[in-house]
């Protein structure tokens, strides 16, 4: 296998950034294609994850299915805080993802939302926390969430538009994701422990 090859996949690692995380540690993606990219084989806990699309419906949601299927089997909630559409519980069903962890909150204001995130992140008490914000959030809000991940050691999802790739960000992840149809693009713009990669692509699951 090639250097490059291997830079691609992300399975080289620099010495400079210490020893691979435990396993205990990582949470798989669900999927292998994303999963041999990511440092440890998966998403490491107690981070934020921000995912940039150019728009709802392209594949975000079926992105999520296998962590949503995991963690509905844990005793601790799942939060959706401002979603753009109600999550449609007959489709989660036939996706195997149970409906009693799932929780939704609504906040009145953008203040609200930020609010909620970091106090549900920070609690300790959800597993994996999913949210939505707009492209005026700034890199101290981001990094206060970053910072509530940590501290509550559960994953963070944000979903944020295309328009900020050019931004910076405190999240530990950053993915743009593009689909067509049943095929997905993903571009790790930024992930914990490792180098930027360019875009791969894969198959979301079906829709029931």
């Amino acid at each position: 296998m090639t250097l490059v090859s291997l830079l691609e996949q992300g399975q080289l690692w620099r010495g400079s950034q210490g020893e691979l995380p435990q396993a205990d540690q990582i949470e798989s993606s669900g999927y292998r294609e994303l999963d041999k990219r990511l440092t440890g084989n998966g998403w490491l806990r107690g981070q934020l994850i921000e995912l940039l699309y150019a728009g709802e419906g392209r594949g975000e949601l079926r992105l999520l299915w296998p962590l949503l299927k995991h963690f509905a089997d844990d005793e601790r909630p799942i939060f959706w805080i401002d979603p753009p559409y109600h999550p449609y519980p007959l489709s989660m069903l036939q996706a195997g993802i149970g409906l009693s962890a799932q929780h939704i909150v609504s906040t009145a204001s953008n203040k609200e939302r930020l609010w909620a995130i970091e106090q549900v992140l920070k609690s300790g008490s959800a597993s994996l926390v999913l949210s939505w914000l707009d492209a005026g959030v700034s890199m101290s809000n981001l990094r206060r969430l970053q910072l509530a991940a940590q501290a509550g050691g559960g994953l963070g999802w944000v979903m944020r538009p295309e328009e900020v790739r050019e931004q910076s960000s405190a999240a530990a992840y950053r993915v743009l994701l593009r689909s067509s149809g049943k095929r997905l693009e993903l571009t790790l713009l930024k992930r914990k422990g490792g180098w930027s990669l360019p875009p791969f692509a894969m198959d979301l699951p079906e829709v029931s």
